[in-house]
């Protein structure tokens, strides 16, 4: 199979990426190959121009290959996959005619640093192009030469944001940044490509004098680890995320090197990366995405999914008008409320999230009634947690539909087969969960009630595709998967407080622990009446413990969380948290102090604060034991697909794999210990969590 060609076109060569065996072109090793060998063509016999381009609309080159990177055990095997890449890109770099890369589609990771090689790049304008340099994204930073070349296009700092954040680029935006030469929309390339071509060889760029003042090199370095570490601000990064500070290490050492210096510099820290534990979590995570994103079900469903052209949304607060705006990423939207205020405050929220897409927000039409619900092909309800509301709502819709709509609930926790019961078609009836905040949470619950359709099933996962959404499919059982095993963390961290925890102390010890939120603020931000709803819900469902009487008691009160003026565990101002809420102090059972010394000496009794260690496994474990439990009772079809919902549903942390992932080191009897210490039953199939030690494994 031929995977690089090469052609001539009026007088000029062109290499041409070809994957027929892959969805997206990759440097892999038929690749690299194919490429060495038209070089050493090339180089025998230079040709007048010579352009770089892809037969697929969607794809330049995507990067290099993960499973290769993923394969990696020893530092020098990475060393060496660099050095070769770099070899490559240099003798791009080197032909004696002037090259361009022609990018239309993705053009990432090594992709772009081929790209970079070149000596003009022409950005096609065109929706899905995008110009980026995303590894620190799997662990580790460009090793293809792209920690010399880049800087040299766009300057010192902009490419250190481009390279600490892996954030991509459209055509413009890359030709406001100086990383394209040239944009053009579909159908102009030829005349784009010869007037770059016609300028003959590229001169190399070069930093003004007063970037190579040292001073002025330190003050860059130390202000992109500011924003690095702002990004993190209580992880340690060289265990969590140690490509951000080898970069940043690099950056200082080969600034301005000479190249030889800085090409073996690179391929080193490269290798070292390449075998540390958050690589291979992180990569972990990158198949995660992309296994839910091409899951068989979506396959199946993408036809149904693509005929649907109008959505109706019912209920215009925050997560109603959160789904308005996602949903308006590909279909017109109707967004149904009783109340005017509620409606206006709905509309509200979506503009706020139109930012540079005002044609997204035209996609939304506000209605007070069901107008227009004939024309409807979805349905989405997002009106308040009851069961009973929801049914008649249902009750009322169905006779309006079409018989090919489909009727779709966003509840977080109530039976999707009990609301099947108010439809005369209850295949057409299946939940659509997302979470919140709806615009950036990119997981998505499919729940499939007792009688829902296996179509409307395929549908409604692959439309959550579409929507750049990743779906996992799950079980209707009692808060459903993620909120399942989410009581059970957020409980642990409420007896924690009860205990004499502060709230501070508590949160504290679970962001160092990677979460994006500690336990109790996340309980803020979904609203303390929620949890105590879901709690009380889940409590009798399961059995478990029901919740303490002080939540309660600051529900009563009016402490809601972040979205009532009076806060909850914590104050916030404009939906910002500025520290404990002294209004919950009355409440909550008494703080502790932070030292037995201090507890003697004033005569306290309260608890010494814990371990950060302890409170992270009183909160984990408890959450680790219900996802097994879910795992063993078939709510979720595999481990992957768990440690997904965990991931994209509550942001667990990426550098760990996943929940089930963040165990896969300890040795199973260590762990069994760690459950028993906090009074819980090992879990029958902990062997699950020991089955991923072979994939995370660290050199």
């Amino acid at each position: 199979m031929e995977v690089v060609r090469l052609e001539e076109r009026d007088g000029r060569a062109e290499i041409v990426f070809a994957r027929a065996d892959r969805p997206v072109n990759v440097l892999d090793e038929a690749t690299m190959a194919g490429l060495e060998a038209v070089l050493d063509r090339l180089e025998r016999e230079t040709p007048r121009a010579l352009v770089f381009r892809s037969d697929n609309p969607r794809c330049f080159v995507a990067g290099a290959d993960i499973e290769r990177l993923r394969a990696i055990r020893d530092p020098d095997e990475g060393r060496r996959l660099a050095e070769r890449g770099q070899a490559l890109m240099r003798r791009v770099e080197r032909l004696g005619c002037p090259t361009a890369a022609l990018v239309r589609g993705s053009a990432l990771g090594g992709g772009l640093e081929l790209a970079l090689a070149c000596d003009w790049i022409v950005a096609v304008d065109d929706a899905a192009t995008r110009l980026g340099l995303p590894e620190i994204r799997l662990g580790i930073h460009p090793g293809f030469g792209g920690t010399v070349r880049l800087p040299r296009r766009v300057g010192w700092p902009k490419a250190l944001e481009l390279m600490l954040t892996g954030r991509a680029l459209d055509a413009r935006r890359a030709r406001r940044m100086g990383l394209a030469d040239a944009v053009c929309p579909p159908g102009r390339e030829e005349a784009a490509l010869a007037d770059v071509l016609s300028r003959g060889k590229a001169r190399r760029r070069q930093h003004p004098w007063w970037f190579r003042l040292p001073p002025v090199r330190a003050l860059v370095l130390r202000e992109a680890e500011k924003r690095a570490a702002a990004r993190f601000p209580h992880l340690e990064l060289e265990k969590a995320y140690p490509a951000i500070p080898a970069l940043l290490a690099l950056v200082g050492r080969t600034a301005f090197a000479p190249e030889g210096i800085a090409y073996a510099e690179e391929a080193r820290s490269l290798g070292a990366l390449a075998v540390t534990r958050t690589c291979k979590a992180l990569i972990r995570v990158f198949h995660l995405r992309g296994a839910l994103r091409n899951q068989p079900l979506v396959k199946r469903g993408e036809a149904a999914a693509a005929r649907v052209e109008r959505v109706a949304v019912y209920g215009a607060g925050v997560m109603g008008s959160g789904i308005a705006w996602v949903a308006a990423k590909t279909v017109e939207v109707d967004l149904h409320d009783v109340g005017e205020e509620a409606l206006a405050r709905g509309m509200r929220a979506i503009a706020g999230h139109a930012g540079r897409d005002p044609a997204r927000l035209a996609r939304v039409r506000p209605a007070l009634d069901d107008s227009g619900l004939r024309g409807a092909d979805v349905v989405i309800e997002a009106i308040v947690e009851d069961l009973e509301a929801k049914k008649q709502l249902f009750a009322r819709l169905e006779p309006l539909l079409r018989e090919d709509a489909w009727l779709l609930t966003n509840t977080s926790s109530l039976s999707v087969s009990a609301l099947q019961e108010a439809c005369r078609e209850p295949g057409r009836v299946a939940g659509m969960h997302f979470f919140n905040p709806a615009p950036k949470m990119p997981l998505v619950e499919v729940v499939a009630g007792e009688r829902t359709d296996r179509k409307t099933l395929a549908g409604v996962a692959a439309l959550a595709v579409a929507w750049d959404k990743l779906p996992v499919v799950v079980k209707d059982v009692p808060g459903f998967l993620v909120n399942r095993c989410l009581m059970p963390y957020l409980g642990a961290a409420f007896r924690l407080v009860d205990a004499g925890q502060r709230p501070a102390h508590v949160d504290g010890a679970l962001k160092v622990y990677g979460m994006p939120m500690g336990a109790l603020e996340l309980a803020d931000r979904v609203g303390l009446d929620i949890c105590l709803h879901v709690a009380r819900q889940l409590a009798a469902a399961y059995g478990r413990e029901e919740p303490p009487a002080w939540l309660a008691g600051m529900v009563e009160a009016g402490l809601l969380g972040a979205k009532g003026g009076k806060g909850g565990f914590y104050a916030y101002r404009d939906g910002r948290l500025v520290g404990p809420n002294p209004e919950a102090g009355a409440i909550l059972p008494q703080a502790a102090p932070r030292t037995r010394e201090f507890n003697a000496a004033m005569k306290d009794e309260s608890p010494a604060p814990l371990p950060d260690r302890d409170i992270v496994d009183a909160c984990v474990l408890p959450m680790l034991a219900e996802a097994l439990a879910c795992l063993r009772e078939g709510v979720v079809a595999s481990a992957d697909e768990l440690d997904a919902a965990f991931v994209f549903g509550i942001g667990f942390p990426p550098f760990r794999g996943g929940l089930l992932g963040a165990f896969a080191d300890e040795d199973p009897e260590a762990l069994a210990g760690r459950f028993r210490r906090q009074g819980l039953p090992v879990p029958a199939n902990l062997d699950v969590v020991a089955r991923l030690r072979g994939e995370l494994a660290a050199a």
